[in-house]
């Protein structure tokens, strides 16, 4: 029973029907953001419990417990599916609980658990995230060091940093340190830096000079957009390559009847050029024994 419930739940048409029911879902969930019907409540109950049932199902198709619960998109599923049977009327008096009826929209992303190539993608997203620790740590030690300077050179209020024609109210981009970061960031993306770079021109921000803003805005969007972010790119892609060889290594593994197919093959054609070869050697005596 529990092979052929995992034969089953591992079949292609079984991950189509989940991905069209998760499509659907997700449909749903954003047709409820401005439009609800009885029609659509009862669909969406439909459809958490087949969820369920899938759970279920994987559970008992499972080739151990330890296997199962170690599959972090299992516990995924799990979370997410459960935290859909809180009762909307704890989300209408909590505000607390309101993130978990944010967590329901999560449930589009079982449809990365369904698609192998999806979650090669995701192991190189997580996989690089644990990597790239040590770049994010210089990223900040740079941002930080510039943030200061920043303040240190450019406060001048909000008219001196953003041109005459903003109003009072918009903060200085250099003001505090705080405001000094996201500016460092507005300027790392090429988001209007250049405009920041001629609003301080002119004398407007008393002891930072022409070239020293100059100097200052371009060194930054030099180190930071293109030597510190290529690093991180080439870690990424480091990383995509490992983690495609270890897939399709697994594939190989999980498909043993494809290898031993090969292996076979291998060993005919061994046997067919050595039996070949003897019938050469048979032939060339002949030719040498026989008459003139």
């Amino acid at each position: 029973m529990r092979a052929k419930i995992h034969t089953m739940v591992n079949s292609l048409a079984f991950a189509l029907w989940i991905n069209l029911i998760i499509l659907i879902n997700a449909t749903l969930i954003g047709i409820e953001t401005f439009h609800t019907s009885t029609l659509i409540v009862y669909t969406q109950r439909i459809i958490l419990g087949i969820f369920t049932l899938e759970i279920a199902l994987r559970f008992i198709g499972r080739t151990s417990t330890r296997d199962y619960f170690a599959d972090g998109w299992n516990v995924f599923d799990i979370v997410i599916v459960s935290v859909s049977y809180i009762p909307d009327s704890l989300f209408e008096n909590s505000a607390a609980l309101s993130v978990f009826r944010i967590m329901r929209v999560f449930r589009i992303l079982r449809l990365v658990k369904t698609l192998p190539e999806l979650k090669v993608i995701v192991s190189v997203l997580l996989k690089s995230l644990k990597s790239l620790g040590y770049t994010f740590i210089l990223l900040f030690i740079f941002m930080y060091m510039y943030a200061i300077i920043g303040v240190i050179l450019f406060r001048g209020g909000p008219v001196a940093a953003n041109g005459p024609s903003v109003g009072p109210t918009s903060p200085d981009p250099y003001g505090t340190i705080m405001e000094s970061f996201f500016t460092l960031f507005r300027i790392m993306t090429g988001e209007d830096w250049t405009d920041l770079r001629y609003n301080l021109l002119g004398g407007q921000v008393v002891g930072a000079t022409d070239w020293l803003i100059t100097a200052y805005h371009v060194s930054w969007l030099g180190l930071s957009a293109f030597l510190l972010i290529n690093l991180v790119v080439g870690a990424v892609v480091n990383n995509y390559d490992q983690v495609m060889a270890e897939y399709q290594a697994e594939q190989e593994d999980n498909d043993p009847s494809e290898a031993g197919t090969i292996t076979e093959l291998n060993r005919k054609v061994d046997l067919l050029t050595q039996q070949v070869s003897e019938l050469l050697s048979k032939v060339d005596r002949k030719q040498e024994h026989s008459p003139g």
